[in-house]
């Protein structure tokens, strides 16, 4: 397995996890200049940039430090749901704490562990592309509320000084880091409190036999990745019964066929 018996057991009893530094400093700066591009001059693109996960960025949608974590939570067959770039100014935040009250037996956002292997629904990764402190409002989380039973109480729903919960937890890591969270987990954005931009990329990785978010990146955006990346984008299904044998949805058979990858226009 690839996830150390240390990480293992922080996932499961936290819902989150820290890989540090997975990302080279060369890296970093690529994507960092992309997503300045992105936000400030985007016309000094190609089309096929503009949005993450194109360009520089793309080399995050299976980066195997992120996709063999994945595997062993979600299991072998997984889609990157949505994608994100996330540049938040001092004073802004980017969500009240939520998650955490779908319950563990939900299909989608779910988490349970069974016969000694995790099985997350839908898992959240964050690729912090500057340092990040604690005390600096980075996302948070109410530790353990991806496994809870009872109904989250008000007085643990609040991230404001002085008012946060004693299970609110912060992390801090260097500039290429990945944190892996279940959805399940309760968490949000609080305001960002340092004069430098927080500047990070959140992918949404699910199983490929569910589909919550309708994809919105932009066709040019898919047509220019590598055909083994847009693998990640293909339909949400496992077996297709109108052939004999059945046709399995694998990353082999999407490799050797051109079917293009559907629904990557949120206008139709």
């Amino acid at each position: 397995m690839a996830m150390s018996e240390e990480e293992r057991f922080r996932f499961d009893l936290t819902g989150f996890l820290v890989r540090p530094a997975i990302l080279t400093p060369d890296e970093v700066a690529a994507i960092v200049d992309q997503a300045d591009r992105i936000r400030h001059n985007p016309e000094s693109l190609p089309p096929e940039h503009r949005r993450i996960p194109g360009g520089a960025a793309s080399l995050l949608i299976d980066h195997p430090k992120v996709i063999e974590v994945l595997h062993e939570i979600i299991g072998p067959d997984i889609r990157l749901e949505a994608c994100g770039l996330t540049w938040r100014l001092k004073g802004e935040s980017h969500g009240e704490l939520h998650g955490g009250a779908r319950g563990q037996a939900d299909p989608i956002f779910g988490y349970r562990v069974q016969n000694g292997r995790i099985h997350a629904g839908m898992v959240r990764v964050v690729f912090e592309l500057t340092d990040v402190k604690k005390e600096d409002g980075a996302t948070c989380f109410i530790v353990g509320s991806h496994k809870r039973n009872f109904p989250m109480h008000p007085d643990h729903m609040s991230w404001e000084d002085g008012k946060e919960s004693e299970f609110l937890v912060r992390y801090e890591c260097p500039a290429g880091s990945a944190i892996f969270f279940t959805e399940n987990l309760c968490h949000a954005g609080p305001i960002w409190k340092r004069d430098t931009p927080r500047i990070a990329i959140l992918h949404a990785y699910a199983h490929l036999a569910t589909h919550w978010h309708r994809l919105t990146i932009p066709p040019e955006v898919i047509a220019g990745l590598p055909r083994e990346k847009q693998a990640y984008f293909r339909e949400p299904w496992i077996a297709d019964f109108r052939t004999r044998p059945a046709t399995r949805n694998t990353m082999e058979r999407f490799m050797g066929n051109d079917e293009p990858v559907v629904n990557t226009d949120h206008r139709s």
